[in-house]
C-alpha cells in the first residue's frame, strides 16, 4: 500500500515522510472552521483525521466527507482538509440529483460514482467551473452508509484525468465504512448527551414537583388543622350561646305563659296580647336558634340518624298536625288525595318530618290567602319513593333556583315585602336529606308556583300493618 500503514496515523494526521511528493493547499484551513455548525466538533474532528490517513495512504489523492442532511436532499461540509476552502464553501450546501456532480447524484442514487474526467462529463456539466479552476479534474464518490440510510458522501478528488486502480477502490470502500462508524457514534454519544441532559433536566423538574408537593401537603395540612380548630371553635361557642340564649329565652317563654294564665294576677285583654306577641317572638328565636345549631352539626359532620322502615302516611299525618295552624292562618288547603299513604321508605321519622314541614311552611309563606299547597307520591324507579310538595304561590326565577340551597340566602316575598329566618331552612332540609341517602330538589318558574321533591328510599321488604 502506497505511503505507509494504517498504523502509522498520528494523533494530528499522518506525518510526509522524507521524499514523499505532498501537495499544499494555498490556504488550507481546518474542517472545523468550515463545518456546519449542525455537527458536533468532535465529529468534524474524526472525520478531518480519517480523510488525513486516507490521504497519507494515496498521496496523489484530496479526500473530502460531505454529510447529508436530515430532509436527505442536502450535502453539507464535513471536512477536506486538503481541498481549497473556497472550492468547499461553494459546493457546501448543494442538493443532491441525478446530474449533481460526483457527491450529489452518488448520494442521490445512494451508488459510487466515478467521474473520470470532470471537464467532460456530462454529471458535471453545471458543477465544473467550480472544480477546474482549482486543477481538480478526476471525483469519484461513495455513499457513506448505515444499513439502507445515506449518510453521506466519501470523494476523492485528483488532479488529473484518471480511472481509480483496484488498491483505490479498496481504501474508498475501506474510508466509507470507516466514515460511516465515526458518523453514527458521534450521532449516537450526541443522542445520549441530549437524552442525559433532558432526564437530567426532567429529573430536576420532578424533584420540585415532589418538594412543591411536599410544602402543598404541609400547607394543607395546616389549613386543615387550623379548619379544624376553628370548626371546634364554632361548635363550641354555638352550643355555650345556644345554652346561653335557651335559658333567658325559655326564661320569657314560662313567665309569659304564667301572666297569660292569670298568675299572680289576671292580665288584662291589651296585656294578654302583647304577652302572646313575646310567646311567638321567643318561639321564633328559638327556632332560629336552633337551626344554627343544626347547620354546624350538618358541617361538623356529627348529625346522627335514626334509620326505621317508616310509612308515608305516618309522615303525613305528623306534618298535617304540626302545619294545621299555619294553613288555617292563611286559609290555605292542603290536598293529599295524590299521595299513596301505603308506601314505606327507609328513614329517620324525625328529621323526615322536619324536612316536609320545612317544605310546608315555605310553601304557606309564598302561597296568597285562599290558596292551595298539593302533596303528592311517585316511584320514579326501583326502590326510590319521591314526596312532591307544590305551592301555587310566586315561584321563583332561574337566579333564585340556583341560590335557594345556599345557606344564608333569603329571598323577600312579594307578598308582605319581608324575609324572616336564617336563610339555613332549605340548606338544611338538603342535607338532612342526603345524610338518610336521599336528595332534596326543585322545578319552579316565576309566577308558576313551586315544588320540592323529597327522594328517599324505600323499603320493600317491610309490609306494615
Amino acid at each position: 500500500m502506497a505511503g505507509g500503514s494504517l498504523s502509522e496515523l498520528g494523533p494530528s494526521g499522518p506525518s510526509v515522510e522524507p521524499g514523499t511528493t505532498r501537495r499544499k493547499t494555498p490556504a488550507a484551513v481546518s474542517g472545523a472552521a468550515l463545518a456546519s455548525p449542525r455537527e458536533p466538533e468532535a465529529l468534524v474532528g474524526a472525520l478531518e483525521q480519517l480523510v488525513r490517513l486516507m490521504e497519507y495512504q494515496l498521496p496523489a489523492m484530496r479526500g473530502s466527507v460531505l454529510l447529508l442532511d436530515d430532509d436527505g436532499a442536502t450535502l453539507h461540509h464535513g471536512a477536506a482538509p486538503s481541498l481549497p476552502p473556497e472550492y468547499c464553501r461553494a459546493i457546501d450546501g448543494a442538493r443532491i440529483g441525478p446530474a449533481t456532480g460526483s457527491c450529489g447524484t452518488a448520494a442521490y442514487r445512494g451508488a459510487q460514482v466515478i467521474v473520470t474526467d470532470i471537464a467532460t462529463d456530462p454529471l458535471w456539466a453545471d458543477y465544473s467551473q467550480l472544480a477546474l479552476p482549482h486543477g481538480l479534474r478526476a471525483c469519484w464518490s461513495t455513499p457513506i452508509r448505515a444499513g439502507e440510510r445515506v449518510l453521506g458522501t466519501f470523494a476523492m478528488y485528483y488532479e488529473e484525468p484518471r480511472a481509480p486502480t483496484k488498491e483505490e477502490l479498496g481504501m474508498t470502500a475501506i474510508a466509507s465504512l470507516l466514515a460511516s462508524n465515526i458518523i453514527m457514534r458521534a450521532r449516537a454519544e450526541a443522542a445520549l448527551r441530549t437524552s442525559e441532559a433532558e432526564l437530567r433536566k426532567r429529573t430536576e423538574a420532578a424533584e420540585r414537583w415532589a418538594l412543591a408537593l411536599a410544602e402543598g401537603e404541609a400547607e394543607m395540612r395546616a389549613a386543615r388543622a387550623e379548619a379544624e380548630h376553628a370548626n371546634k371553635t364554632k361548635s363550641d361557642f354555638l352550643a355555650t350561646m345556644s345554652h346561653e340564649l335557651r335559658t333567658p329565652l325559655n326564661a320569657i317563654g314560662g313567665y309569659a305563659t304564667l301572666m297569660l294564665d292569670g298568675i299572680p294576677i289576671p292580665a288584662s285583654e291589651g296585656q294578654q296580647k302583647f304577652l302572646r306577641r313575646v310567646l311567638e317572638a321567643q318561639k321564633h328565636l328559638l327556632a332560629l336558634i336552633e337551626n344554627v345549631l343544626v347547620h354546624a352539626k350538618l358541617e361538623a359532620g356529627r348529625m346522627t340518624y335514626a334509620m326505621t322502615s317508616v310509612r308515608v302516611g305516618e309522615l303525613l299525618d305528623d306534618v298535617d298536625a304540626l302545619s294545621a295552624p299555619l294553613l288555617a292562618n292563611k286559609r290555605i288547603t292542603c290536598d293529599c288525595t295524590h299521595c299513596d299513604r301505603t308506601l314505606v321508605v327507609r328513614a329517620d321519622r324525625q328529621k323526615s318530618v322536619q324536612i316536609l314541614l320545612n317544605l310546608v311552611s315555605n310553601a304557606v309563606k309564598f302561597t296568597t290567602p285562599g290558596g292551595c299547597i298539593t302533596l303528592r307520591t311517585f316511584v320514579p324507579a326501583p326502590g326510590r319513593a319521591v314526596i312532591g310538595v307544590r305551592d301555587t304561590g310566586v315561584g321563583m326565577s332561574a337566579a333564585q333556583v340556583a341560590m335557594v340551597f345556599e345557606p344564608f340566602v333569603q329571598f323577600e316575598h312579594r307578598l308582605t315585602g319581608e324575609s324572616k329566618g336564617t336563610g339555613l331552612g332549605l340548606p338544611i332540609s338538603r342535607q338532612l336529606a342526603r345524610g338518610m341517602g336521599g336528595e332534596l330538589q326543585l322545578e319552579s318558574e316565576a309566577g308558576d308556583g313551586t315544588e320540592f321533591f323529597l327522594t328517599l328510599a324505600m323499603d320493600e321488604s317491610e309490609t306494615l300493618a
